[in-house]
Formats: C-alpha cells, sequence, structure tokens
C-alpha cells in the first residue's frame, strides 16, 4: 500500500482485498489514527484493522486524519480530506492577505480625501441631528500639526491613528484615546441603526466610512507584509498649507563606522526639493537638491541660517550643501522602518 499525492489530495491505497474485508463502499468517510510514523511508512488503524502505507506526505503521529472512499477496484483508494491535513502557515497568511486586497482595493479612498468629503457632507447640514453631532466632533478632533508640535504629541496621533486599534484592543480590551478607526466605526454602527427613509445623504455617509474604513484596513495589512515599510496617512484636519512629505531611512552596516541616511522629498508650490542626510558617530552631514533655479537660489540663501540653527542645537555639523545632482541612496543601505510596528 502507498500514499501517493493524487489530484490537490493525497491517497491511501490498498489492494481490493482490505476493502471487501473492511466491507468499504464508495462515498464512505472514516477516522483513521496514524500509530507511527517511519521515514515514509506510516502505520495506522482503520475501522480497528491495522494498515501500513508509504507516502511523501509529512503526517503527525498520534493525529487523527479524515478520510473518504473513493474507489474499491482494483485497489481501494482513500482519499484524505484536506482539512485534515497541515497547512503550511505563511502560504495560509498570504492567501488571507490577497483575499482581503480583493475585497478591499475596489471599495477604499485616502484618508485625506475621505475627511475632505466628509466635512463636506457635514457642511450641508441634512443628516440626523445624531449623526451630525458625533461627525461633527469627531471632525473637530482631528489633529491639526504646525511648528510646535512635540515629539510626544505625534506619537500619540500616531497611536491613534487607527492603525494600532486591534493591536490595543488585543492589550487591554480598550482603543487608544480619540482612536480614529474606532470612532469611525462608532460612527458607521449609529448610521446602520438609523432609519435611512430614502435618506441619499445617508447612504452617502455610509459609503464614505466604508471607503476610509477600508484605507486603514489596507494600510494595516501593508504594515503586517512589510513592516520596513511603514504606511501611515494621519486623519489630518482639511489644511490646504499642509504637503505630503516621502521619508526614505537606510542603515549602511557595512561601512566603517556604519552610518545612518535619511532621504526626504517634498513637493512644494515653488518646486521639489530633496535633500539627504548623513549621520555617522552622532555628526551630520547634509546634500540639498532643487529642481529648479529660483528654488535653489532661495535655498542657498538661507543655508547660513540652517547651519547656526544646527549649532545652537548642538549638533555637530560636517558639512552643509547644494548638490546639482538629486540625491539617491547609498549602496547596500537597508531600508529601516521609521517606527518600531507591532500591530
Amino acid at each position: 500500500m502507498a500514499l501517493t499525492p493524487t489530484g490537490a489530495s493525497p491517497n491511501l491505497t490498498l489492494n481490493a482485498t482490505s476493502a471487501q474485508a473492511l466491507k468499504l463502499a464508495v462515498g464512505r468517510t472514516f477516522t483513521v489514527n496514524i500509530t507511527k510514523v517511519d521515514g515514509n511508512q506510516v502505520n495506522f488503524t482503520l475501522a480497528g484493522k491495522p494498515l501500513t502505507a508509504t507516502t511523501q506526505q509529512p503526517l503527525t503521529e498520534g493525529k487523527p486524519l479524515t478520510v473518504k472512499v473513493t474507489q474499491t477496484q482494483p485497489n481501494l483508494v482513500l482519499q484524505i480530506q484536506s482539512k485534515s491535513l497541515p497547512q503550511d502557515s505563511a502560504t495560509r497568511n498570504q492567501a488571507l492577505m490577497q483575499s482581503a486586497y480583493r475585497q478591499l482595493l475596489p471599495n477604499q479612498i485616502p484618508i485625506a480625501q475621505g475627511i475632505q468629503q466628509l466635512t463636506s457632507l457635514t457642511n450641508t447640514g441634512l443628516l440626523p441631528s445624531a449623526i451630525q453631532s458625533q461627525l461633527s466632533t469627531l471632525l473637530e478632533q482631528l489633529f491639526k500639526p504646525s511648528a510646535q508640535t512635540s515629539a510626544k504629541e505625534l506619537k500619540r496621533q500616531l497611536l491613534s491613528s487607527g492603525l494600532f486599534l486591534e493591536s490595543s484592543l488585543s492589550k487591554s480590551s480598550k482603543p487608544h484615546p480619540g482612536d480614529f478607526k474606532a470612532k469611525l466605526l462608532q460612527l458607521l454602527q449609529l448610521v446602520n441603526q438609523t432609519p435611512s427613509n430614502k435618506q441619499p445623504e445617508l447612504s452617502r455617509l455610509s459609503t464614505l466610512l466604508n471607503q476610509t474604513l477600508n484605507r486603514l484596513t489596507l494600510q494595516q495589512l501593508q504594515t503586517i507584509e512589510s513592516a520596513h515599510l511603514t504606511n501611515i496617512q494621519l486623519p489630518l484636519a482639511p489644511n490646504d498649507h499642509l504637503q505630503e512629505v516621502s521619508i526614505d531611512i537606510r542603515k549602511q552596516k557595512k561601512a566603517t563606522p556604519p552610518f545612518w541616511e535619511v532621504i526626504m522629498n517634498l513637493q512644494l508650490p515653488i518646486g521639489e526639493l530633496s535633500s539627504k542626510l548623513v549621520i555617522q558617530e552622532e555628526v551630520v552631514s547634509i546634500v540639498l537638491w532643487a529642481d529648479n533655479t529660483a528654488l535653489e537660489k532661495t535655498v542657498s540663501d538661507r543655508l547660513p541660517l540652517l547651519k547656526e540653527q544646527f549649532h545652537d542645537a548642538l549638533i555637530p555639523l560636517k558639512h552643509i550643501m547644494m548638490s546639482k545632482e538629486k540625491p539617491t541612496n547609498t549602496s547596500q543601505a537597508e531600508k529601516v522602518a521609521l517606527i518600531d510596528i507591532h500591530i
């Protein structure tokens, strides 16, 4: 008797005599108990009768399997049901991720866009009073960054961005104060409990809440897949003066001594500004690049002030200069997460 893969499921193959002796019929299912695994030889019992098979399929001693009779002539074939087989956790997780992406990607919008549209919907004044009040409170409490924003406040906003909701609930059974995702879920629950009476505004609000929540969930999935690529769209109060920033942080371990480098790109109204900051033994070097002459002159004129600010902050500065070429990453430098993510 041999255990061989056939199609998607491996089979236990016995001779026809076994089928007659055990009175097995096609379509019946049984529980097989694995009593011993020795290399590719497996001993098991079926209906109290000890049997032996050889297999390339990894099986666990002492673990029961569910089998189905698929053939009795010329040989007896018992098909192991897939639910009995050990499943590779990485493969299973990847399948779950792909399934989630297929469901979420077509029905999501950027966080900033969702907030902007929620604000516009609030301004119509056509929502039920209870929903209008809760939505207005949510929007009023959104983060309003400024030059005075402290690192402590930024950390608090990151923790309440919605990215860590499930992690927080698993640890303390309650979300971080002001958690954005929790507030969206509470509002969505209220909307679902409110009779719509054919109000298009409620339908629109439900759609916006679901699309924004889906974007938050996508960010969580992306961070789980690649912790070194942290994609966080902070829920910010609408502000036309805010600009998106991309930051790339890497560490060159093979250098002597090792160094860190940060590349930051800004899309300003007057052009693109790129900067590369290198930190080696607590000494900083900075290279700046502008995509046009006017912006380059503006930045160059202010370099003395920037040098003075480094001096006042007691940060050793090796050099700070303009470059004719846009900064790039050092070869072999490894990308590093901006923050320690545990979702």
